[in-house]
């Protein structure tokens, strides 16, 4: 017989720099920081139930929990009590019952944010396994990051996100997530961000975002036909959520479009 494992994870909607006002007050450059879903966040949050045989199966699988933590260089002796105190409880917490997903995903969460990205990689690979879809879609976009930003893999990351797109093709996440490979890191001199970003317009028919992303990647290029064609777009649809910082925003920026 089964048992139920409770994932209790908060589900952060990443719109990744876009819908704010403030995006369109400078050129549109790449992600400096690894948004990685977890702790702290303003979300909405689901409880998922995933399955596995029994509890020994989940032993069999999980990753070490006394291994050392390997604390990056640029990790202060602060950040490496306050932290390294969290990751005991968390374990302690695990070893004692290591059927909560949540607490795999806060260690997970915990290891990156001491730059100990291969027990984070651990962690998250082994959730992988044992949280159903749409559940898992949460873990796949952290590996995308992980491999977009500090592994830098972006074979890997790409496929985490094109992955995370089947598991819960719901959320936009891992469309700007690819959108942003494509544009700054990875097969920049094909089609691919503009088709991803343009995919997602279609697939999320009443959000603006992907026609801002789009509008402010033809105006960097200087296209800017095609970056007003985007952002009327874009217009369009804030108008019709009644978004008033946004419909300035848009508004602001195709005005500043040279003619």
């Amino acid at each position: 017989m089964k048992k139920n494992i409770l994932l209790a994870v908060a589900v952060l909607v990443i719109l990744a720099g876009i819908g704010a006002a403030a995006y369109f007050l400078k050129p549109q450059v790449p992600s400096t920081q690894n948004d990685i879903i977890g702790i702290g966040t303003t979300a909405s949050s689901s409880n998922y139930t995933v399955t596995v045989e029994n509890v020994s199966d989940i032993k069999a699988l999980q990753p070490d929990l006394s291994r050392e933590v390997k604390y990056g260089a640029s990790v202060t002796e602060d950040v490496k009590k306050l932290v390294g105190a969290k990751i005991d409880t968390i374990r302690t917490k695990l070893k004692e019952d290591p059927l909560h997903a949540d607490n795999w995903f806060m260690l997970g969460v915990l290891y990156h944010a001491v730059n100990d990205y291969k027990a984070a990689e651990e962690v998250w690979e082994f959730l992988l396994k044992v949280i159903d879809p749409p559940a898992v879609a949460v873990v796949m976009d952290n590996l995308g990051k992980l491999y977009k930003f500090d592994l830098k893999d972006f074979p890997k990351s790409e496929s985490y996100f094109k992955q995370s797109i089947q598991a819960n093709p719901a959320s936009i996440t891992p469309y700007v997530e690819l959108f942003e490979l494509y544009r700054y890191l990875y097969k920049q001199n094909t089609t691919a961000a503009v088709d991803i970003i343009t995919e997602a317009g279609k697939k999320f028919p009443d959000n603006p975002d992907p026609y801002t992303l789009l509008g402010a990647y033809y105006r960097d290029k200087k296209d800017y036909v095609k970056a007003r064609a985007a952002l009327e777009i874009a217009l369009d649809r804030a108008r019709a959520a009644g978004n008033v910082s946004l419909i300035e925003a848009i508004g602001n920026e195709i005005a500043d479009l040279p003619r």
